[in-house]
């Protein structure tokens, strides 16, 4: 993960190298910073050039997605028919509203150039990260990206998926590269951060369609989700994403993933807002009530397939790490294994599932280790009497056994294996703790089952 942490300063050091402004018309002058501490904090920027799709190729590996994502900005790829045309056609979208917060404040304290290099990191960034969970940039405005999540060969629960992925991918980086690449700058990523805004909307509630002229418009959508996600990005806090009514109640988001918004009033104190405000009405003059609540990113990265070792740096989080163990999901199909790697996509329903743990027994540690698996379920189809509480643990032994002889290429490992299957529809967690022969917690992880 050393590429994703000091990816933002290989996205600035890159513009810095090759970009230059013009004074007058016809002479260019390269940038020179006004800030001395800037300045230097530039020479520790990693160096070499910084290809478009790099980001690309260190964030999908990781959540299990082949190739590149290289679709352009505007029209989405699906509905390019509709160009020019009165067509109209309609189809689910996920919408998601990045808007990036406090730069303003930046333009009073440094020169131009340097904040159009800024905040062009920065969009290239998001643009990147969006790209990287098969998301589909719509439209860049001002400090803010569009995009729609979802497409003619994406499930629909997949692309929510993507969009939760992406939003919580963006506050990792967020924290463990923008802001700590402002610090070593000498700016002050106080105020700085995303807010992001992501609804969906199903195929009746969503018509695609050409705005506008032909010379001047655009292929866009149009329905509440659309439209929420940006009052939901507009109600979001500092670094903090707002999920619609819409996409909660499609995939029974579980509440505790989530929480509901709270801010201060006027005359002191807070209030909740568990609803999109101000709150609009229907045709008959009824509150619409739209129900909205903030993604818990600190709860939700416990189960990311981000690395655990970079998971585990970023305040807050309780998982912990351990080189020699290994902690992964498989889908049993006809006999053989198939890695499925934690809240990627939504698996269907009654497929046999297995969550293996791998410990290095030629290692430091202190055996036999002790197994604790604990899964709790969540959504609506759960059994009242389960659901959303963590069940009695499951404990297995990884024993340490003698090195085969007859193969000394391979690292001996020590399995415990725990076998379920995939019943209820949502989003559903199997925690793992090992401890060793001392009873020392020594790995500490979560991976997360959606099902459809």
């Amino acid at each position: 993960m050393a590429n994703i942490e000091n990816m933002f300063g290989s996205f600035y050091e890159s513009m810095n190298r090759s970009s230059t402004h013009t004074t007058k018309a016809g002479s260019a002058s390269h940038q020179v910073m006004d800030s001395a501490p800037l300045n230097e904090s530039l020479q520790s920027l990693p160096s070499g050039p910084q290809e478009e799709y790099l980001l690309q190729t260190q964030i999908r590996p990781i959540f299990g997605k082949e190739g590149l994502n290289t679709s352009p900005i505007g029209t989405h790829p699906d509905f390019l028919a509709l160009e020019g045309s009165n067509n109209t056609q309609k189809h689910y979208t996920c919408t998601l509203f990045v808007d990036i917060k406090g730069s303003t404040r930046l333009s009073l304290l440094y020169d131009l150039e340097f904040i159009f290099k800024f905040k062009n990191a920065v969009i290239q960034t998001c643009v990147e990260v969006v790209r990287s969970f098969d998301g589909h940039v719509h439209r860049l405005m001002g400090d803010a990206v569009m995009a729609f999540f979802g497409g003619s060969s994406t499930e629909k629960e997949d692309a929510i998926a993507d969009a939760i992925n992406c939003s919580v991918t963006l506050r990792a980086i967020l924290e463990q590269s923008i802001k700590p690449w402002m610090i070593n700058s000498g700016l002050d990523a106080k105020d700085f951060g995303f807010r992001i805004g992501c609804d969906f909307g199903n195929d009746d509630d969503v018509l695609w369609g050409s705005f506008g002229y032909q010379g001047v418009g655009e292929v866009s959508a149009t329905g509440l989700s659309v439209d929420m996600a940006s009052k939901l990005q507009s109600l979001a806090g500092k670094n903090q994403t707002m999920l619609g009514q819409g996409l909660l109640e499609f995939v029974d988001w579980p509440e505790k993933y989530s929480k509901i918004k709270d801010r201060e009033k006027d005359g002191g104190g807070s209030e909740y807002l568990p609803v999109v405000t101000p709150n609009i009405t229907d045709k008959s003059g009824n509150p619409l009530n739209y129900k909205m609540r903030s993604l818990d990113f600190s709860k939700c990265l416990k189960f990311s397939a981000l690395p655990l070792q970079f998971r585990e740096r970023i305040a807050g989080v309780a998982v912990k790490n351990n080189p020699n163990i290994d902690f992964k999901c498989f889908i049993i199909t006809s006999g053989s294994k198939k890695e499925y790697i934690s809240a990627s996509y939504f698996l269907g329903p009654n497929l046999d599932i297995v969550f293996e743990v791998k410990a290095i027994t030629a290692s430091r540690l202190s055996f036999p280790l002790r197994v604790v698996f604990k899964k709790t379920n969540h959504g609506l189809a759960t059994p009242k009497e389960e659901r959303d509480i963590e069940q009695e643990p499951v404990t297995k032994w990884l024993i340490k056994k003698a090195a085969n002889s007859f193969n000394s290429s391979m690292v001996p490992r020590a399995t415990a294996e725990l076998k379920e299957a995939t019943l209820y529809r949502g989003l559903h967690t199997m925690k793992c703790e090992v401890f060793d022969n001392n009873n020392h917690l020594i790995f500490r992880d979560w991976i997360g089952v959606m099902i459809k």
